[in-house]
């Protein structure tokens, strides 16, 4: 993976060795995790291939118990664990960073009951499905890098309208 500098915005095409990383990141998880992994996706803009992306790979884990997940096995990988995030201790987040503080891959670790593992897939699975709004997405994408290519949390909430209204539309196709 190519990586991104720590806070800021580096977008580019989809590459093809996204996917074969992602199978070994998957991989050395199972392996370190086993059989407390429910699911595990590669999620985020680098699972899309119609789109471009930040090149930081993005794995959703759905833990049967967050109380068994063996943080020292994955820090042994490399990976930092940044501990719950957003307030919520069904939500923790490892990083993996490269030479020069890039930031290279991102581990979401989720509570079997945290519903947001789902949001994240059906969001990729949305986009893969219907290539008119990942085209949206990718041009929201690009003029929000132009915008902040220094401020990655800027960039981040620039992009929560659309993602928001792809879960909304998730859910009334769903009749939720």
């Amino acid at each position: 993976m190519e990586g991104v500098r720590r806070n800021q915005v580096c977008l580019m095409p989809h590459q093809g060795t996204w996917d074969e990383e992602y199978k070994q990141v998957q991989r050395k998880i199972l392996e370190v995790w086993g059989e407390n992994v429910l699911d595990i996706q590669h999620v985020g803009s680098t699972a899309i291939p119609s789109i471009w992306a930040k090149p930081i790979l993005d794995v959703a884990v759905r833990l049967g118990s967050m109380e068994s997940m063996n943080r020292d096995e994955l820090e042994k990988l490399g990976y930092d664990y940044r501990g719950p995030q957003h307030g919520k201790e069904t939500y923790h987040l490892f990083v993996l960073r490269g030479a020069g503080e890039l930031s290279l891959h991102h581990i979401h670790c989720y509570d079997k009951r945290d519903d947001e593992f789902f949001q994240l897939v059906g969001f990729r699975d949305y986009l893969r499905a219907h290539g008119e709004k990942a085209a949206e997405y990718e041009a929201l994408k690009k003029s929000l890098a132009t915008q902040y290519p220094l401020d990655r949390v800027a960039y981040t909430e620039g992009k929560r309208a659309f993602i928001q209204g792809i879960y909304e539309i998730r859910k009334q196709e769903k009749g939720v």
